[in-house]
């Protein structure tokens, strides 16, 4: 599903009901989006034998010319894996998202230091809020710890309109976050399976488009594209995290036929 958001509404409420932003200083406070089970992998295909969750508990992005901190508990990717054999006995991993319209990619706002003109305004007026929205189904593999997602960030501000992107389904971000290394597992505890905590993962090779749509008939695209220094080619952006990757064996959590 292309250009789907990723607001919660059937988390528990240790997840957030927000729509998913990279916001201003002035965005909505919302709780942190956390491990609360394995509500959102889809076991009803019995296909799936792996239930998955990405949580991000820190890091930063650079977008061209903005450097904007990750706080803990701002996005979550969560579904099931299916597995294929190949004739060399390697794996196909294949992400499968519940059906919420989410694409599996869950997100809460974050702060973009400055606004609109790089400096905060005392009454917020330049405060710019960009929700990240899905524009496909992730790529999530669970064996190598990789994430791969194509995203697109709404810009939003009085004068940007309600259709102001970085990003657009047919040219998105596409970001690859990869890690090093094998990370060590521990039992969740209450819940079936195990945690691979503070898995480091990193991406400096995505570009991010220009800006499309941004005030009347996009006469602002220019001010959105002075003030995060897009379109930026592959090589001036990055994206750090510290994630907390869980996983279970679908089985486990399946209800008994």
């Amino acid at each position: 599903m292309a250009g789907a958001g990723v607001a919660i509404a059937d988390e528990s409420s240790s997840g957030s009901s927000g729509s998913g932003s990279l916001g201003s200083s002035g965005a909505a406070e919302v709780d942190p989006l956390t491990f609360d089970g394995w509500g959102t992998c889809p076991i009803e295909d019995l296909e799936v034998t792996t239930c998955a969750s990405v949580v991000v508990r820190g890091g930063t992005m650079k977008l061209g010319a903005l450097s904007v901190p990750i706080p803990d508990g701002s996005l979550k990717v969560a579904g099931g894996v299916k597995y294929a054999t190949q004739p060399d006995n390697s794996f196909i991993e294949t992400f499968v998202a519940k059906q919420d319209g989410s694409n599996g990619v869950y997100s809460n706002p974050i702060s973009v230091p400055g606004g609109a003109l790089g400096i905060d305004t005392p009454l917020g007026l330049t405060q710019i809020s960009a929700t990240v929205e899905s524009v496909g189904v992730p790529d999530l593999k669970v064996l190598e710890q990789e994430l791969t997602m194509p995203v697109r960030l709404k810009l939003s501000n009085p004068l940007l309109g309600d259709d102001c992107y970085i990003g657009s389904v047919s040219n998105p971000i596409n970001l690859h976050l990869t890690t090093t290394g094998n990370p060590p597992s521990e039992p969740i505890g209450e819940f079936p399976g195990a945690v691979f905590p503070a898995v480091p993962h990193s991406d400096a090779v995505f570009a991010a488009p220009g800006a499309s749509g941004c005030g009347p008939l996009g006469a602002l695209n220019w001010a959105v594209n002075l003030r995060g220094g897009v379109p930026a080619a592959s090589g001036k952006n990055s994206l750090t995290t510290s994630s907390d990757v869980y996983a279970v064996a679908a089985r486990k959590v399946r209800p008994p036929a």
